[in-house]
């Protein structure tokens, strides 16, 4: 394992740094956050996506005016497949790769030009090795900006998953459903009457999802079988599913920010009261107050979106013959009811704090709560109010009205997913920033942007080992 103080210690002898991005996902909002906020950046991609980051290179200063722009792009953007090629006074890269996991061959390239890793679920698929993302913890000696060993628990079926810091958490969860599997499909010991989801990674392109509904228990084996006949699942790919309850309401992914330099800072009678309302230290008020809420998206799938777009009577007479697939396509802004926040904010922040204890240094820059909104009642999802969940606040209630008295029904956001890194769907906000980082920072701000400020702002504080792992 690659250890947090290691990389502390190769980030103390940077003076110029820049900022490494994988070219997917999130990439082009990352450049353009480096490039915000007057950092260099190397983006290293394949032959295959070359084009991307070819065609949409991103060029000129933090305030520049760009009206000739092949002139400042070339001026600006060198194409190279060697390191080695870099050299004088460069600003931005584009490194050409065989595969993406060569990256891991160029790491003392990447030291001496004082490279800062920005994670996304790409670097962690590409370049992780395995569902361990042992490549990353082992052998990529680059300076993360975030957690290291945080970004494992993303993948289900480890030994701690992030279902597994969810219960400890005390955060709201769809709850799984056991079940055998046999050569044609899976049963049940008991039938379940309720809906159900089950949910694993496709056989022929593992960075993507299996999602299959169903009313109840027998509607999923029938469907489970059907799909394995026509090769969306198959006997690997049950091993490791997870069938849990079905959770019904809106999707909704709410993006943070966790900051460590605004974790050091004091915010004031802010923090005071926070500590005193919420019974924490005020340590642990910093923190949370650090944890910055800047945006909300939603995801728009293929070919799931197009079904629910035909007319019921035609999505019945497709559901035998088609498999609804939820490849992630498009991403969509969204906007909350401004009381649900505070719910939202309760499992941010347990989990947060959860993390801090059970896998320090915890929660680094970005990440991303994946949820459902559904609508019932705390006791049915063991909710209290407050940020820990051993403690009950007294006088803080629950509800979408102030009247609603003891154990009143209302929003809970159910987690479906975390991500301790940059979300693709922050790209919804990439040029016109999240709506409330916008408003707090009174200035437009995407995720792409918040991590290239941090950055600036840790090499002026001479702080930047706070950010790595």
């Amino acid at each position: 394992m690659i250890e947090v103080e290691e990389m502390r210690e190769v980030v103390r002898g940077y003076r110029n740094p820049c900022m490494l991005i994988i070219g997917s996902h999130s990439a082009l909002d990352a450049w353009s956050g480096a490039r915000g906020n007057g950092l260099r950046c190397i983006i290293y991609t394949t032959r295959e996506r070359a084009v991307i980051y070819l065609h949409n290179a991103i060029a000129g200063g933090p305030d520049e005016f760009i009206e000739d722009l092949p002139q400042v792009v070339s001026r600006d953007v060198h194409v190279v497949e060697d390191l080695r090629d870099l050299s004088g006074d460069w600003r931005y890269a584009i490194l050409i790769l065989d595969r993406y996991s060569d990256i891991v061959k160029h790491v003392d390239d990447l030291i001496e030009l004082e490279a800062l890793q920005i994670p996304n679920r790409a670097f962690s698929v590409y370049v992780g090795g395995d569902d361990y993302c042992s490549v990353i913890e082992n052998d990529f000696a680059v300076p993360i900006v975030g957690s290291r060993r945080l970004l494992k628990i993303e993948n289900r079926g480890i030994e701690k998953d992030y279902y597994w810091y969810l219960e400890r958490a005390g955060i709201p969860y769809p709850k799984s459903i056991r079940y055998e599997i046999y050569s044609g499909g899976i049963r049940f010991k008991e039938p379940y009457e309720n809906p159900l989801i089950l949910k694993t990674y496709h056989p022929q392109r593992i960075f993507e999802r299996v999602f299959i509904f169903a009313a109840d228990s027998n509607d999923l084996e029938r469907k489970v079988e059907k799909a394995i006949e026509d090769g969306y699942l198959n006997e690997e790919t049950l091993k490791a599913a997870r069938v849990e309850e079905l959770i019904l309401g809106p999707h909704a992914n709410f993006n943070f920010f966790f900051s460590p330099l605004n974790s050091i800072k004091s915010w004031g009678s802010v923090e005071e009261y926070y500590s005193k309302l919420y019974n924490l230290s005020l340590e642990e008020a910093r923190v949370c107050l650090a944890n910055e809420f800047l945006s909300i998206d939603e995801r728009r799938e293929t070919i799931l979106d197009g079904l629910k777009r035909l007319p019921v009577d035609v999505q019945s007479k497709l559901e035998e013959k088609i498999l609804p697939s939820f490849e992630v396509t498009l991403h969509a802004m969204v906007s909350i009811r401004e009381s649900i926040i505070k719910d939202v904010l309760r499992c941010a922040n347990r989990l947060l704090l959860c993390l801090r204890r059970e896998l320090p240094p915890g929660i680094i820059g970005s990440w991303c709560l994946q949820t459902v909104i559904t609508w019932g009642r705390p006791s049915e999802y063991g909710l209290k109010a407050g940020f820990k969940p051993d403690f009950e606040v007294e006088g803080l209630g629950f509800g979408l009205y102030d009247s609603f008295g003891e154990n009143p029904p209302m929003h809970i956001p159910v987690t479906q997913d975390v991500a301790f890194r940059h979300g693709g769907g922050t790209n919804v906000h990439m040029g016109i920033g999240g709506q409330y980082s916008n408003v707090r920072y009174n200035r437009r701000i995407s995720l792409g942007e918040r991590i290239g400020l941090e950055i600036k702002r840790a090499v002026k504080m001479k702080a930047l080992d706070l950010l790595v792992t």
